[in-house]
C-alpha cells in the first residue's frame, strides 16, 4: 500500500460517508438527510490519486472493512476497521441538491468533503467525490479522488 494510506486518520479524514454517532437531545431530524438513515456497508471503495487516476487502490482488501450510520439529525460516525485499529470519524452530513457535504468535527481541524450520490435502489448507494489523502508519505495531502458503492444494512 502506498505513502499515507496505512496511516489512517488522512483517508477518513477527507471523505468518505461514515458509520452512526450516538443522537442527542435536542437535536432536530433533518428530512434532506432522510434517505440516508441508517448504517451502511462499503461494498467498493476505491480512491486514486489525481496525478496518476489510473492507480486505483481498492480500501476494502487494502486496509479492511468500511461502514457508517448516518442518525435523522445528520449526525454521522465512519468506522475504517483496518488492521492496525478501527479508524473513526466524527462530523455532521448535509443535502445540498445532489451533493453530500461533510462536516468534520472529530478528529479536528479535517476539512470538509463534499461527494455526488446516486441511490440505485432504496438501499444501494453510489458516492463519487473528491480527497485530498497522502498518497506518497510526504506528509502532505495530495488531490485524489474516490468511489464509494453502500448498502443499507
Amino acid at each position: 500500500m502506498e505513502g499515507g494510506i496505512a496511516r489512517g486518520r488522512p483517508l477518513l479524514a477527507t471523505w468518505v460517508l461514515v458509520a452512526a454517532c450516538g443522537g442527542s437531545a435536542g437535536v432536530e431530524p433533518d428530512p434532506a438527510v432522510a434517505p440516508f438513515v441508517g448504517t451502511w456497508d462499503a461494498t467498493v471503495y476505491e480512491i486514486w490519486p489525481e496525478s496518476d487516476p489510473d492507480n486505483v487502490i481498492d480500501v476494502l482488501t487494502g486496509l479492511g472493512p468500511f461502514h457508517i450510520s448516518v442518525e435523522p439529525s445528520g449526525q454521522y460516525t465512519a468506522v475504517l476497521e483496518a488492521g492496525l485499529g478501527a479508524q473513526v470519524q466524527i462530523g455532521q452530513l448535509s443535502v445540498i441538491g445532489s451533493t453530500i457535504r461533510q462536516d468534520v468535527t472529530t478528529p479536528p481541524g479535517e476539512p470538509p468533503a463534499t461527494a455526488t450520490f446516486q441511490f440505485t435502489a432504496a438501499d444501494y448507494l453510489i458516492l463519487d467525490g473528491s480527497i485530498q489523502v497522502d498518497f506518497n508519505d510526504d506528509d502532505t495531502r495530495d488531490p485524489g479522488g474516490q468511489h464509494l458503492e453502500l448498502q443499507r444494512r
